[in-house]
């Protein structure tokens, strides 16, 4: 009797202890943050979100449009979307001084944002239908595109120090078009990561959207290691008009610590091939070892990216 007494305890035990094993654990709220998803550039993140980024710290990132403020913390690991917090940054990296976030924030931030919705008086809102505002890139009505040479499996020109021209003209040519975007142009960049664009897609870009302006964004490169200054082309054929957005890019440029070599020409595809002011820029020789360290440095391709897109602003409020 006592043995099937202790049988009957050591299975009720060992179903119990069973029982408790099998007990489903307990779950994370949100959902997962993969481990190896692409990151992208704040700048491109913004311009992405249609917004423009009015301030950036190593601790505080905020971007914002007509109705909406996005504030990244990296610190923190937070985003916070109009004050109210949305959920963690994830994964983070600085390439060349700029911070890269998760490329899905985008979805999970667009998905909270306010509709901007103009509203018509109380009394007339039926027989008027509503409008959405201009976004601020559509205020200027102009078109101006942003090419930043080469790309993929085209490096370009290597620098003095090793790196690769297609990341500095990236580099630049993103803050060149976040830049225009805050002065109210709607901006397309012919690439938007590091990807190869054949040279009469790029002319093809600006053709289909009717651009205003092409800018062709380069570094240059010469076996002679004291060659040193940027340097601004247009088409031998040019018009004027792409003389003059040439020369106001110059003078603007030639306040930077960079010298100037003038305006030439030459016949590179991208410019023979478009129908509007088309200007290649070349920032600076890489194969030198001053400029080759201040193309690198993140303030001066501030400088030359305000510089760029300043003269730009200056040839288009001239016509």
């Amino acid at each position: 009797m006592r043995k099937t007494v202790s049988l009957i305890l050591l299975f009720v035990f060992v179903m119990l202890a069973a029982a408790g094993c099998q007990q489903p654990a307990k779950r994370t709220s949100g959902s997962p943050l993969l481990k190896n998803e692409p990151l992208v550039d704040v700048y491109y993140f913004a311009g992405k979100l249609g917004m423009s980024i009015t301030s950036a710290t190593d601790n505080k990132i905020s971007f914002n449009d007509t109705v909406n403020t996005v504030t990244i913390l990296p610190k923190q690991n937070q985003i916070y979307v109009n004050d109210s917090y949305l959920g963690p940054l994830g994964k983070t990296k600085k390439v060349d001084g700029l911070l890269n976030i998760r490329a899905s924030a985008g979805d999970e931030i667009q998905s909270k944002l306010a509709k901007p919705v103009m509203e018509a008086p109380a009394e007339i809102a039926p027989s008027i239908p509503q409008q959405q505002p201009k976004k601020a890139w559509q205020l200027t009505g102009r078109t101006i595109i942003i090419d930043a040479g080469h790309g993929g499996k085209d490096p370009g020109a290597t620098s003095y120090y090793g790196y690769e021209e297609k990341t500095v003209n990236f580099d630049v040519a993103l803050q060149i078009s976040q830049i225009l975007r805050d002065k109210g142009h709607r901006v397309i960049m012919t690439r938007d990561s590091d990807e190869f664009i054949e040279l009469e897609e790029r002319a093809a870009i600006a053709n289909r959207n009717r651009a205003d302006v092409f800018i062709s964004i380069h570094s240059d490169s010469s076996a002679t290691r004291s060659k040193n200054g940027f340097t601004l082309y247009v088409a031998r054929s040019g018009s004027s008009a792409s003389t003059n957005l040439a020369d106001a890019i110059d003078s603007r440029m030639a306040r930077t610590n960079i010298s100037s070599n003038g305006v030439r020409k030459a016949d590179y595809r991208v410019l023979t091939h478009t129908n509007c002011p088309a200007v290649l820029v070349e920032l600076g020789y890489l194969s030198n070892y001053w400029e080759a360290k201040q193309l690198k440095n993140t303030d001066m391709q501030g400088r030359l990216a305000n510089a760029i897109a300043n003269g730009i602003t200056d040839y288009i409020n001239r016509r």
